[in-house]
């Protein structure tokens, strides 16, 4: 469930443009009033009011925010206002180009959306930047991390409940033969992570469980991963077992660490206050000591606070 609140009377998009053309006029950006009016709209609404205020005044609000705001207020703001496939398609993009070390971007993107919303994130990204998703992700990684990220970008996995659990079986032992020498040769491991349905996934690695005693993950090589492949791989799997606990445990390394993870946090927050924020704060709050709110309140501060804050509902 979603986290945003929005008013039960929600003022037409023309009076909520000329607020917010007010709030940027004058000494300094009432940076009060823009999170009062856009934290506290839905994404159908934000467009409204996108278009509304491009055809009152003559110039984009993006650009007119990302003028008056700064810092990880304004990156945190830019993600919101986007429409929510377009956003992840930007996400996607910026990923791309340092994917050796955002890959979990991609992988987080692939796993945890719909097939429906997948496939609206890559016509998304298409528009924006003339190319595919798959284009730029095969143009700059290789090997492993190559094949299982083009596998899980260009999937249309079965979206229902449906089990076959003779297929679980058998695929449950080829797992296990792609990792019990710790090698990486996973072109099955690949394929299977790839191309079946999450519920056919969740059955294979609980066939995987009771027959070898371990997860999958556990069983996966340890030690150095220059590729990024194990990790990545590992992150696949973790999203489509429980993508809330996922996300639970990303927020929390966020907020744990020596230094706050500000592009973490308004990378997860920003995708999922307006779907399942609920259920990753839930399961934040079973992996912690304190709510998300409280690691949040502790751990930000400013407009960019105040902002996240009204994402999750406070």
């Amino acid at each position: 469930m979603a986290t945003i609140t929005v008013p039960q009377v929600v003022p037409s998009s023309a009076e909520d443009a000329a607020a917010l053309m007010k709030a940027f006029q004058g000494w300094g950006t009432d940076e009060k009033a823009v999170i009062a009016i856009l934290a506290h709209r839905n994404s159908f609404q934000r467009k409204e009011i996108m278009l509304e205020y491009e055809e009152m005044y003559n110039e984009s609000l993006i650009q007119r925010l990302q003028s008056e705001l700064s810092g990880d207020f304004e990156r945190a703001m830019y993600h919101w206002i986007l429409d929510p496939m377009e956003r992840q398609a930007v996400m996607a993009n910026a990923a791309t180009k340092c994917i050796q070390e955002e890959y979990k971007i991609i992988v987080e993107i692939a796993c945890v959306n719909s097939p429906a919303e997948l496939v609206a994130i890559k016509k998304a990204y298409h528009v924006i930047y003339k190319c595919s998703l798959e284009e730029d992700v095969a143009a700059r990684t290789r090997g492993n991390l190559r094949s299982l990220l083009l596998a899980l970008v260009s999937t249309y996995r079965y979206d229902g409940d449906d089990v076959d659990m003779g297929l679980a079986k058998s695929e449950a032992k080829i797992v296990h033969e792609a990792v019990r020498n710790g090698t990486t040769d996973h072109e099955e491991l690949i394929r299977v992570v790839g191309t079946r349905s999450k519920a056919q996934l969740k059955a294979t690695f609980s066939c995987f469980r009771d027959e070898h005693g371990t997860s999958i993950t556990k069983a996966l090589p340890h030690g150095t991963d220059r590729t990024g492949y194990l990790h990545a791989l590992r992150t696949a799997l973790r999203c489509i077992v429980d993508g809330n606990k996922y996300f639970a445990k990303v927020l929390r390394t966020a907020t744990r660490n020596s230094g706050t993870d500000e592009d973490t946090l308004t990378r997860v927050i920003v995708v999922h206050a307006e779907k399942d924020m609920k259920d990753i704060s839930a399961a934040f709050q079973k992996r912690a000591s304190c709510t998300l709110q409280e690691a949040i309140a502790k751990e930000t501060s400013g407009d960019y606070k105040s902002f996240l804050m009204a994402l999750l509902g406070s």
